[in-house]
């Protein structure tokens, strides 16, 4: 969009406005109508401010938006720097939650098929696994379990297309990981036998791995 249909979205958008302003009364330089139009000019002024932060949060959301999914995306904050042409110490002020993401993503991508062979272990003998009393919350989360896996499954595949959310297999990778395994093994009951407790061993090892790695160490 040029800066001329700019101008043009902000002024018909301004010209939707209708805000009341105060009248401050008549001027000794007054000719006419000079205070109705004043009035007028003033009440436009109030609309293109209004319109001015309108825009001017969208826009700095929308930025969020691109700089979190990118980072889901693999990039780096230097990857972000020279973008924005900041350093990156800018892009983690002005996005203070992308550190975290970073941190994150660069560890998932290096273990979907440690993720995925640990959540498939508890799948596999969730039987052997589930509480002897209490079980709803377990059932839940072994239901959520198997969703996740059945979409890392299409989203990880060699072949698969890309996803409306270009993001999104790794949003869903890190909600498998950081929440539904650790909500499972914290509904777990004792394992009924070895092979199930050491899916709950290696699971736990995992969600712990995925704790240290992506933990903020600064200060």
């Amino acid at each position: 969009m040029s800066k001329e249909e700019t101008a043009r979205l902000v002024e018909r958008l301004a010209g939707e406005l209708t805000p009341e302003v105060a009248d401050p009364g008549a001027k000794l330089s007054d000719f006419g109508d000079e205070r109705r139009r004043r009035v007028d000019s003033l009440a436009r002024l109030r609309a293109a401010l209004d319109v001015e932060e309108l825009v001017a949060g969208a826009a700095a959301q929308q930025a969020e938006s691109a700089a979190v999914e990118t980072v889901w995306l693999g990039a780096s904050l230097a990857d972000l720097s020279a973008v924005t042409g900041r350093t990156r110490q800018a892009a983690r002020k002005r996005w203070p939650g992308l550190g975290s993401i970073h941190r994150r993503r660069k560890w998932l991508g290096d273990h979907v098929e440690e993720i995925t062979h640990a959540a498939g272990q508890l799948a596999a003998h969730a039987g052997d696994l589930a509480p002897k009393s209490g079980g709803e919350a377990f059932d839940e989360r072994l239901r959520l379990l198997r969703e996740g896996l059945d979409r890392c499954a299409r989203d990880f595949a060699d072949e698969a297309e890309a996803p409306g959310d270009p993001a999104g297999r790794w949003r869903a990778l890190d909600e498998l990981v950081g929440t539904t395994m650790r909500g499972l093994i914290g509904a777990a009951g004792e394992p009924a036998t070895g092979e199930a407790g050491f899916a709950l061993h290696l699971a736990t090892g995992v969600v712990g791995y995925y704790d240290h790695a992506t933990a903020d160490r600064r200060g």
